[in-house]
């Protein structure tokens, strides 16, 4: 029975991360129903022609990413309660700054022409369907693995049960995900950068408002 405990998620993990896809919903979804018909801009820098489309990287945009976040927020959601809201409260932060930038900086960027007919080919064009090129600026998608992987090795926000294979396997994955979102042309280099500057500032303000306690 003592075994089983060590996997489950406390009450105040449930509600940590029901709190997070709520204003991840809010910042990422519902500000396309104010923004959608307003001026947006193309942040493309010089440096972004040297990321051509390579389609194979949808292998580590969708399942890998995401095989990353499941279990990385799993873990911190079973974390005692001053870690497990330390790491919560700084992506909450970094979210919020995020929806401020996709109100007040609207963001677009012109995509590839898919013109082959091969299955990865046929799946980015499923995800360039399903995500429109708006909402880039910060990368969500490179904002997640990056908290994920400063919770992995950060001492006063860091995850403390966090497997070791975990922990030194999410600094290639996060440098691929931030790979696969230029390579895939869902995003420019500077949506990547500004992703690392909301989690600092998240993680920042976070250590100052969640204070340390006996848990």
């Amino acid at each position: 029975m003592e075994r089983k405990k060590q996997f489950l998620v406390p009450l105040y993990g449930w509600i940590a991360a029901g709190i997070l896809i709520a204003v991840d919903l809010i910042a990422f979804q519902a500000t396309r129903l104010v923004n959608t018909g307003w001026r947006h801009y193309d942040l493309s820098l010089p440096i972004d022609n040297y990321f051509p489309l390579v389609t194979w990287f949808v292998i580590i945009y969708i399942p890998v990413a995401y095989a990353q976040w499941i279990y990385g927020f799993y873990l911190a959601s079973r974390e005692r309660k001053t870690v497990c809201y330390r790491i919560y409260t700084a992506e909450i932060i970094a979210k919020i700054i995020c929806l401020i930038c996709f109100l007040v900086i609207p963001t677009t960027m012109v995509r590839n022409d898919l013109t082959g007919t091969d299955l990865l080919s046929r799946w980015v064009q499923s995800v360039y369907d399903m995500d429109p090129a708006d909402n880039l600026f910060p990368s969500i998608h490179c904002l997640e693995s990056y908290i994920l992987t400063r919770a992995a090795f950060s001492r006063k926000i860091g995850m403390e049960r966090c497997p070791a294979w975990f922990k030194w396997l999410s600094v290639p994955v996060t440098a691929l995900v931030f790979a696969s979102t230029l390579y895939l042309r869902q995003h420019v280099f500077v949506d990547v950068v500004a992703a690392v500057v909301v989690v600092e500032i998240g993680i920042f303000v976070a250590l100052r408002v969640v204070k340390e306690r006996q848990d």
